[in-house]
């Protein structure tokens, strides 16, 4: 029997912003599934409304209950309960009016103690205002509260608890830990870079992210609620495995050498898969803290490095002063986060997306596994000479070229008199300067381009990894003509290189850099396109115009494990950024600048719609078109995969506001088009009117805008930029923001300082 829900449960819902009367809607059929003959009590509704996952369950049990008024903390609206302990508890929350998720912990405190406790985390807030680290959450605002108890919001971190990966897989190879640490003491120097110590560090305040990130939570919270640790707090366990021994029984607050020693704790605790002393006792812990020295970690994990195994006993020396002096110092002698650091930590993070996944020690494996992929790499790599030497090594590259058009509109009629822009504005007459023959890579698969250049561009292959590289401060050129930049490997890397398309380009020419890998990395590039890349007779509003890089997977068959990352680089002129002829895993854009009309980054019409993830750090898209372009299965497929993007400190200000953030393209359109792509932002702007989500009318050559509520964070604010020439790094800087920011640290958007190697 069809009943409508209880004024009661409408109220909290609207007041709550957790649904809407057309979610009501929506739901009444669901309803009288689920009822049947008997009346359609309140959680019948409720249960409706987590099956279209309106709702959590942690929101419906507190609604079913009558507790639905406490989902309301302030100006929040609780979504889920991520921990509960004897003093409190840490709830998944949202603002309401807003979609982007941040975190709520509520300590509950002795009366005589909140005034001091207040004050002293103003006083903490005040130093860490404005910090924001990769690696690192601290509390970022206090909410006022009548209760006795402490409330404290952070930003979210969607990851799983180092305890709990432990638990599941076991110890973890030294070559993750070693990436781990390197994370968790840049985020720490940070920290203590303000005067404040973390105060908490322990497994399950570190999370590891999809991205590849290992975050520590919680930063600064303990070190004022409860800044001396006693058996008597009745905390959890895991709280006294990294206890320095000097804070033990002195009252003496934590320092930057006791952090070190927790530190190395917790790394010793990855390495051996158990803590430094095992036992369920409190006293038992910190004693053996304070009286033993921790066993060698090659004792529990023998094929630990001698150089880590090294470090970490350095860092969990029990005398202060035989300890590393600094972060630095360690970070020093370990190095800083690569730039395969996220990678490996992904790669890692993803063996435990299966039901059940096998696991072999990146670090070491077995001697017969290792043969059995040195043959196969051996077979592969004879088998891929043979074809090259019988086709030709130029026609086997140049199918790239012939894929690429497939997805471009390469309809380009273009005057004779017309030359390529540089980034200066001036015309590019590579008559002036002979080109210089591109060198051969050495054994190690480096081409070091140490001439300024121009160097001409041409065809290489490699069967390992193959580095482009240009040497600090040279920002080598190579110059495309006729035919692209091809590069043919497993992983490719391009770093302080600049692509220039010449004078003498081929006006049917696709693409400057073609590439063929399984890992593509451009670190310090700038890809200059010309105006000549424009299609002025293509009447399609927005449509992609020739790229500046193309990319399909070396491995035809399985590219859904390739992963692309453009760091510190930028993209100047007319065209499209990175055209996919597939789908990868992943694509890692920080710190890029994008101007000129084109999409920033588009999906061609062969893309599979499989699990595809976009992750945006302080890029900058200025009278640029889309960020992204899409076509292929994503585009006509009902119930696909959709597209998840995450961007971070990111600047949209497109040429034109109508011309969509996102954009569909397909002859036939999935009819779920708001499904194709979930996006959530933070601190990321958008000119106000800018469409977020269109469809590409073919018939009439226009886009139209579609429902935009897969999109998270976005704040509408006017921008305003330092300068106004658009090939210029620096002018394209945010000078200010006219609209309400949700902090005051510095504005979003590139950091141009960090395109050293870039001309600007």
């Amino acid at each position: 029997m069809y009943e409508p829900p209880s004024e009661n449960l409408v109220r909290q819902l609207t007041e709550l912003q957790l649904c809407h009367p057309r979610d009501l809607r929506r739901a009444r059929s669901r309803v009288k599934r689920l009822s049947f003959d008997l009346p359609a009590f309140d959680s019948v509704w409720i249960d409706s409304l987590v099956q279209l996952r309106l709702l959590t369950p942690f929101q419906a049990k507190q609604l079913e209950t009558g507790q639905g008024e406490s989902l309301r903390i302030g100006p929040f609206v609780a979504v889920d309960e991520l921990g509960r302990s004897q003093h409190g508890s840490t709830i998944l929350a949202r603002r309401l009016n807003r979609r982007d998720r941040c975190v709520i912990k509520r300590e509950r405190l002795e009366s005589d103690r909140i005034s001091e406790v207040f004050i002293q985390m103003g006083r903490v807030l005040e130093q860490l205002k404005g910090f924001v680290h990769p690696f690192l959450v601290v509390p970022r605002e206090i909410l006022p509260t009548e209760s006795d108890e402490l409330v404290l919001i952070s930003r979210f971190v969607p990851g799983l608890p180092l305890n709990e990966l432990l638990v599941r897989r076991g110890r973890f190879p030294a070559t993750v830990v070693v990436e781990i640490g390197r994370q968790l003491l840049e985020g720490l120097a940070a920290l203590n870079a303000r005067s404040v110590v973390h105060g908490d560090i322990r497994l399950s305040n570190i999370r590891l992210t999809d991205s590849g990130l290992a975050v520590l939570v919680n930063g600064a919270v303990r070190q004022v609620i409860r800044p001396h640790l006693t058996i008597h707090d009745a905390l959890p366990i895991d709280h006294y495995d990294g206890m320095a021994p000097e804070l033990i029984g002195t009252g003496a607050s934590a320092t930057a050498s006791s952090e070190l020693y927790s530190l190395g704790c917790v790394l010793w605790q990855l390495l051996a898969g158990r803590p430094p002393f095992v036992s369920a006792d409190p006293l038992v812990k910190i004693a053996s803290h304070q009286t033993q020295t921790i066993d060698d970690v090659r004792k529990w994990a023998p094929d630990t490095p001698a150089m880590l195994a090294d470090s970490i006993r350095q860092l969990t020396s029990p005398s202060p002063s035989m300890r590393p002096r600094s972060f630095e110092d360690v970070l020093q002698h370990w190095g800083p986060p690569s730039s395969q650091s996220r990678s490996r930590i992904r790669k890692f993070r993803r063996l435990f997306d299966g039901g059940m996944p096998h696991f072999t020690d990146a670090g070491t494996g077995s001697s017969i596994g290792n043969w059995a992929w040195t043959l196969a790499a051996v077979f592969t790599v004879t088998f891929g000479l043979a074809l090259i030497y019988d086709n030709g090594l130029r026609n086997e590259l140049l199918n790239i070229v012939k894929n690429v058009e497939a997805i471009t509109h390469p309809t380009r009629d273009q005057k004779a008199d017309e030359k390529p822009l540089d980034p200066e504005g001036g015309s590019i007459t590579h008559q002036d300067r002979k080109l210089i023959p591109l060198p051969a890579p050495s054994d190690d698969g480096v081409i070091l381009l140490t001439d300024p250049g121009p160097y001409e561009a041409s065809s290489v292959s490699f069967n390992r990894q193959l580095t482009l590289r240009g040497t600090n401060g040279v920002a080598a050129e190579i110059h495309v003509g006729n035919v692209p930049l091809n590069l043919a490997s497993d992983e490719v890397v391009l770093e302080n290189v600049t692509i220039r398309r010449s004078k003498s380009a081929d006006d049917n020419l696709v693409a400057m850099l073609t590439v063929r890998c399984q890992s593509l990395q451009l670190l310090n590039c700038e890809m200059s396109c010309s105006e000549v890349d424009v299609d002025t007779n293509d009447s399609s509003p927005n449509r992609p115009k020739a790229a500046a890089v193309a990319w399909m997977s070396s491995h035809a068959r399985d590219p859904k494990v390739a992963e692309l990352t453009i760091r510190n680089s930028a993209f100047y002129g007319n065209g499209v950024s990175v055209t996919l002829l597939q789908t990868p895993r992943s694509v890692i854009v920080e710190n890029t600048l994008k101007t000129g009309s084109g999409a920033f980054l588009t999906l061609g019409t062969k893309c599979l719609a499989t699990e595809f993830t976009v992750e945006l750090d302080r890029i900058t898209l200025r009278d640029s078109g889309s960020l992204l372009w899409v076509a292929g299965d994503y585009a006509r497929t009902n119930g696909a995969y959709p597209i998840a993007i995450q961007a971070n400190n990111c600047v949209f200000k497109l040429e034109c506001a109508d011309s969509g953030l996102i954009v569909i393209d397909s002859e036939r359109p999935r009819a779920d088009l708001g499904k194709a792509v979930e996006m959530k932002s933070h601190e990321s702007v958008v000119e106000p009117g800018t469409v977020l989500l269109a469809a590409l009318n073919q018939s009439h050559h226009r886009l139209e805008p579609q429902d935009d509520e897969q999109f998270e964070g976005l704040v509408a604010t006017e921008i305003k930029f330092e300068g106004s020439d658009i090939r210029n790094a620096a002018d394209s800087t945010v000078a200010h923001l006219l609209g309400p920011r949700t902090s005051e640290k510095s504005q979003p958007g590139i950091d141009a300082r960090r395109l050293g190697s870039i001309r600007r």
